[in-house]
């Protein structure tokens, strides 16, 4: 005998319970809870029930009466399978999906169909502490806010092929999610909101909220990364001005960049007229010149020059080069070195070359 039940698509992280209430017919001998994750198309077993420990193992497996040891490990209960009472009998177990066995039952023929007239499920949302309810519908959910009716199919004993009823209530397909604080988003409250992970996120304590902090991006940018590495290297300051934390801002606006969003990029200059979060806080350059690298310095707006030019408008050539605009390095003037092994005397060669300099290892003399 088998008896098929949706009871909708109520997406919940962990389930605490599902209470089964039967109508005007005992509860089962032996069936199986089983329980879907793809919306119907595969099932895998949740629990066991049977009327004996006996009839546990050798109907499931040794395993089914095992010590626990995973979150998902199936076992076997005798506790919700006596005949007594023969109604409004309850099932309170974990989760899922009904299916009714009946592979060995001397009172077959007195119970010829289950019925169940309720159906409680309980449970609650993974929120990490981060909400106080978890009633926020997910937009992302394809089967927010559908209603359909379920189909529930209830076999008979005898030929001709078992009818299928269609069950009267309409039952509300929704996906509830936690309604996140402290900063923090996600179905599990599990990763900080964008623009808030100045820190690492961590689940909410006893002691401590461990609320997402706001990254300081000057307000030149609308989100942000954690760096372990600008964390260790104290490079980014936080809302506070200290520099802690690493949080690193992501596509910096209104021509700024680095960490913080706290420079101009090349090219543009921070103004003196704005603060740093003004939108109007980078100037460009006006270097279109071909003696200027094209940048300029912050607050004045001054030019920087090529190597080998200077000037405040860079229309000069710097100290080692001649001829502008072209500019060419200037080649120093050589020297002639005269050790003191002269055969001539020190005071002749002076007189004759009067550019002669005298040095401790010798005489230098420039030639021109």
């Amino acid at each position: 005998m088998k008896m098929r039940i949706a009871a909708g698509r109520v997406v919940l992280d962990i389930v605490a319970y599902v209470l089964i209430k039967f109508a005007n017919s005992p509860r089962p001998d032996l069936w199986v809870l089983e329980r879907s994750t793809d919306f119907g198309l595969t099932y895998e077993p949740w629990q066991y029930f049977a009327s004996s420990k006996r009839d546990c193992i050798e109907k499931f497996g040794q395993h089914t009466v095992d010590r626990i040891t995973r979150d998902d490990h199936a076992i076997c209960t005798t506790e919700y399978s006596r005949i007594v009472p023969l109604e409004n009998g309850e099932t309170n177990t974990l989760l899922g999906h009904l299916m009714g066995k009946a592979l060995r039952d001397p009172t077959v023929t007195r119970r010829y169909y289950y019925s169940i007239k309720d159906i409680s499920i309980g449970g609650r949302c993974v929120c990490h502490g981060h909400a106080d309810v978890c009633d926020a519908k997910d937009p992302n959910d394809p089967y927010r806010d559908e209603i359909h009716r379920v189909p529930v199919e209830i076999p008979r004993p005898a030929p001709p092929e078992p009818p299928v009823y269609p069950a009267q209530p309409c039952l509300e397909s929704r996906r509830l999610q936690c309604d996140c604080q402290h900063n923090t988003c996600g179905g599990s409250c599990d990763r900080c909101c964008p623009g808030y992970n100045q820190f690492p996120w961590k689940p909410a304590t006893a002691d401590s909220a461990n609320e997402c902090q706001p990254c300081n991006c000057n307000g030149h940018a609308y989100d942000c990364y954690y760096d372990p590495e600008v964390d260790r290297h104290k490079a980014s300051r936080s809302r506070e001005d200290k520099f802690e934390g690493g949080g690193v801002c992501i596509d910096c606006q209104h021509h700024t960049t680095g960490i913080n969003c706290e420079r101009c990029i090349p090219g543009y200059y921070r103004s003196p007229d704005h603060p740093i979060d003004s939108p109007y806080i980078c100037y460009r350059c006006n270097c279109e010149s071909d003696f200027t690298d094209g940048t300029c310095e912050d607050l004045t707006g001054r030019c920087y020059c090529k190597p080998n030019y200077t000037g405040e408008h860079c229309d000069t050539c710097a100290e080692g080069y001649l001829n502008f605009p072209h500019c060419y390095p200037q080649h120093p003037t050589p020297l002639l070195l005269v050790t003191a092994g002269l055969a001539q005397s020190l005071d002749t060669a002076c007189l004759e070359h009067p550019g002669l300099e005298v040095g401790k290892s010798g005489v230098q003399m420039s030639m021109e």
